[in-house]
């Protein structure tokens, strides 16, 4: 069952606000999967990810890329049907005021989606996603960049679980299935392994180098091992209180 594509048709928005929307790939999704809209804004404070995203969401009808911070957003009170973020939440030291943003931005009704993986994988293959992903935030954060790693659920509940929304739903979104084993796959995340052991070099501490070094060997070895599979996801999709009897979109 596509347990997003159903989720998202189902919404009729007329003006969308996607955060933090990096290259645009799920920008891409929204576009392609709910049900209609009126308008699409994906907006991110990198001004490399916003000509990355421009690129990629080019030609799309009633699609524009913006400069925006998600933590202090350039736009009215209750201006959005319907607010995003996808696979973002824990590249922010404060994640709950990018929530009170998205809120505030998003009018009486409307519905704000968040979908991000989480760490509570099942299987080797979707563990070794979580390392992956373990591994890549702290290369990041020497690096100076702020990548926590991701939430387990009752983060996400805590967060979300405000007194803001009159309904809401959660849905666990496993990844695509296949062989985790696949040699073009297990070619694809070897990539990144180089493009980090790249950024590892550069870093100034010889200490921390050689711990990154040593992480980045054994979780290597574990997915040439036991393969590798996307990690699951939590969906949440919240109604704002309609505090003047507006209409869902």
């Amino acid at each position: 069952m596509d347990i997003l594509g159903d989720r998202l048709g189902r919404l009729r928005p007329g003006r969308v606000l996607e955060l933090a929307t990096g290259g645009g790939g799920f920008a891409l999704t929204l576009a392609s999967r709910l049900g209609s809209y009126g308008e699409l804004v994906a907006t991110d404070s990198s001004e490399r990810a916003v000509t990355a995203a421009a690129s990629a969401l080019e030609g799309l009808r009633g699609v524009r890329v913006e400069i925006a911070d998600a933590r202090a957003l350039p736009y009215a009170d209750a201006s959005f049907d319907l607010v995003a973020v996808a696979n973002s939440l824990h590249h922010f030291e404060d994640p709950s005021r990018v929530v009170a943003e998205a809120l505030r931005v998003l009018r009486p009704g409307g519905a704000l989606v968040v979908f991000e993986m989480h760490r509570e994988a099942a299987t080797e293959p979707e563990l070794n996603h979580a390392r992956l992903h373990r591994f890549w935030g702290r290369v990041d954060s020497a690096g100076g960049v702020y990548h926590a790693e991701t939430f387990d659920r009752a983060r996400f509940r805590s967060l979300l679980g405000l007194p803001a929304f009159a309904e809401s739903s959660w849905d666990e979104v496993p990844g695509p299935e296949g062989d985790p084993k696949d040699p073009e796959l297990l070619a694809e995340v070897e990539r990144t392994f180089v493009m980090y052991r790249g950024r590892i070099a550069a870093l100034k501490d010889p200490g921390l180098r050689a711990r990154l070094v040593d992480e980045a060997d054994a979780v290597e070895a574990l997915v040439r091992e036991r393969g590798f599979r996307s990690a699951p996801s939590v969906l949440f999709v919240g109604r704002a209180i309609a505090r003047d009897g507006g209409t869902p979109c």
